[in-house]
């Protein structure tokens, strides 16, 4: 069974804070122990002041990780960089829905994907102007492409529908149904509002 050790910070040695490397979590407050395993590896544990508890270590790579686990019950996991270079995280609920969020390099959300567990899977694109646009992919019902836009301050909001049958209705404002159509062209290719 592994041994770890508390650290006891002192000013000639302070430990270096793992979590300041995973930028998606550099918001959070609150307290830190560090520890260390027989191998010479370090732990870092971190309570929010919100309560959340927060385990960051690195992987055989060096990456950063951590595991959140929260005062609801979900458990998300943190990478510092996935495989594009870009840091990112994994959250579990209790009802089983999985969300998969992604950061640009200054660990701001950019993009986000959410699987519930009846099959159905939204994928929401946050950009840079505060417009919102959503995929989502419906085991039965087709899928439902939602907008909503920022422009000069004046929020509308539409969704184009293609139903299983091929057919398409929209509903809300008309500007946001076209820019939904241009956007995702490749989903409605030679479908005709």
């Amino acid at each position: 069974m592994t041994e770890l050790t508390r650290n006891i910070e002192n000013t000639l040695s302070p430990s270096i804070p793992m979590s300041k490397e995973v930028l998606q979590l550099s918001h959070i407050k609150g307290q830190s122990t560090f520890m260390t395993d027989p191998e010479g590896g370090q732990l870092e544990v971190k309570l929010s002041e919100d309560g959340n508890k927060f385990v960051f270590t690195r992987d055989e790579e060096g990456k950063t990780l951590a595991i959140e686990e929260r005062k609801n019950g979900s458990r998300l996991y943190h990478i510092s960089s996935d495989a594009t270079g870009l840091p990112s995280s994994h959250e579990i609920r209790l009802d089983k829905t999985e969300i998969v969020y992604f950061f640009n390099v200054f660990g701001n959300l950019q993009h986000y994907v959410e699987l519930r567990p009846n099959g159905d899977r939204v994928s929401t694109i946050l950009a840079d102007n505060g417009s919102v646009y959503s995929i989502e992919q419906r085991q039965i019902g087709g899928i439902l492409f939602h907008g909503w836009l920022n422009r000069n301050q004046d929020p509308k909001q539409g969704m184009v529908w293609l139903h299983t049958d091929g057919e398409i209705s929209t509903h809300g404002d008309e500007e946001v149904a076209k820019d939904l159509m241009t956007k995702f062209s490749r989903f409605l290719d030679g479908i005709k509002v």
